[in-house]
Order: structure tokens, then C-alpha cells, then sequence
């Protein structure tokens, strides 16, 4: 073969190259695809309020049963929870975590008589013990919302000519004794909803239940 026709020969031959030269293609698409999913991680976390990341942690605490969540709602929830079951105030009071906080329900007869908003002498007892869980677990970062309720059955009284008077004069009685046993006026927050925000009706419960389910006075405890 002359010199001519090996030239030819080598252009027409494919060069050969080396596959590891493309190798870092890989690795810079697995660099972008973490960036990714770590910024897409933070911007769900950014959504998340306190209570969200404390139920998140009470969950993860119910999976793994020797691990026992440690946050301000669940101590609240766990030292009024103590309280009611040794004083037998179950039918009375329950105490529930949600995706903003704690929640405590109080029946209306554990705070009040019938259409008053005077608190009864051995609801003192109890919102002692409230105030005193607040004050020792929550932080200033906590919002303490209490919510009046009552049934449909309207009253008319000259002290409260509405249930919206009666709902928001039993809220604000119990704001004020939380902030006469040292919770900052700043974290605290009254509201009457009257008949405006009933429970949901339990198949087969009589209207007598359902009046009295709504009669009721809520405290929750929120982050701001």
C-alpha cells in the first residue's frame, strides 16, 4: 500500500475515544439532582409551624416505642393529663395535640353554672394547675387562646342578652385568671363564638348531648 492510501485509511477510521473523559457528566448530574431535592426539603420545612414539627415528632416517637417525644405541647399535654386522671375529671376535660399546638376542652359544667359566667369554686383548682403547666413548659413564643361556646338555646338575660355576651364574658373570666397567675397579658387571647362553631353530630346522639357537648370552654396553646 503507498503512502496515499494510508492517509486515506486513517481518516476514515473512527478515533477512539476514551468513555472515562464523559465520566464527570454523572457525578455533576448527581450533584444537581441533590441541590435539588435539598432545596425542595427546605422550602416544605419553611411551611412548617410548631405544632406541625412536634405532632411529626410525637409520630415518629409512636413508631420507635422507646423513644418518648420531649417538646412544650406534649409536656403540657402530659402534665394536665396527669392531673385529670388523678382528680377522675375525664368526663370533664380532655387534652388533645393537633397540627398548631395543645388543645384543652373543658365541659362547661367544670368551670360554670348554668348560664353564668362566674367561675365555680372547684374549677379554681384546675385552672391552677393549667396555669401552672403553662407557665413551667411553654415559652414566651406561645400564644394561649381561650374560646367561649355554647349551645343554640338563646338566653336572654339583662347580664347577657345573647349567648355571644355569655360566650365572651366566659372566655375572658378565664383569661383573666390566667394572667392574675402570671401569664403575660401579651400571650393571651379571649373570644366568644356563641352557638357559631358547634362540635360535629355523633350519629345517634340526642339533641340533649349535642347541646351539652357545645357547651364548652377551649384553651389552646399555640406558637405565634
Amino acid at each position: 500500500m503507498n503512502h496515499a492510501a494510508k492517509q486515506r485509511g486513517l481518516r476514515r477510521r473512527r478515533p477512539n475515544y476514551d468513555d472515562s473523559s464523559s465520566s464527570w457528566l454523572v457525578t455533576y448530574s448527581d450533584a444537581i439532582t441533590l441541590l435539588l431535592a435539598f432545596f425542595v426539603m427546605i422550602l416544605s420545612v419553611s411551611d412548617l409551624n410548631q405544632g406541625k414539627v412536634e405532632a411529626l415528632q410525637q409520630g415518629l416517637a409512636e413508631v420507635n416505642a422507646s423513644q418518648q417525644p420531649t417538646t412544650p405541647f406534649t409536656d403540657i399535654k402530659r402534665g394536665l393529663d396527669d392531673f385529670v386522671k388523678e382528680n377522675g375529671l375525664e368526663d370533664q376535660v380532655s387534652v388533645t395535640l393537633d397540627q398548631r399546638g395543645v388543645q384543652i376542652e373543658f365541659a362547661n359544667v367544670a368551670l360554670y353554672d348554668s348560664g353564668s359566667a362566674d367561675l365555680k369554686d372547684n374549677a379554681l383548682p384546675l385552672l391552677q394547675e393549667l396555669s401552672r403547666v403553662i407557665r413551667d413548659v411553654s415559652g414566651d413564643s406561645h400564644m394561649v387562646e381561650v374560646e367561649g361556646h355554647t349551645d343554640g338555646v338563646p338566653i336572654t338575660t339583662e347580664q347577657f342578652p345573647s349567648n355571644w355576651e355569655l360566650s365572651s364574658a366566659r372566655a375572658t373570666h378565664v383569661v383573666k385568671y390566667l394572667l392574675a397567675s402570671g401569664i403575660a397579658k401579651e400571650r393571651l387571647k379571649a373570644s366568644g363564638f356563641a352557638d357559631s362553631r358547634p362540635k360535629p353530630v355523633i350519629d345517634g346522639e340526642s339533641l340533649e348531648q349535642q347541646r351539652k357537648d357545645n357547651r364548652r370552654v377551649v384553651v389552646a396553646v399555640r406558637r405565634y
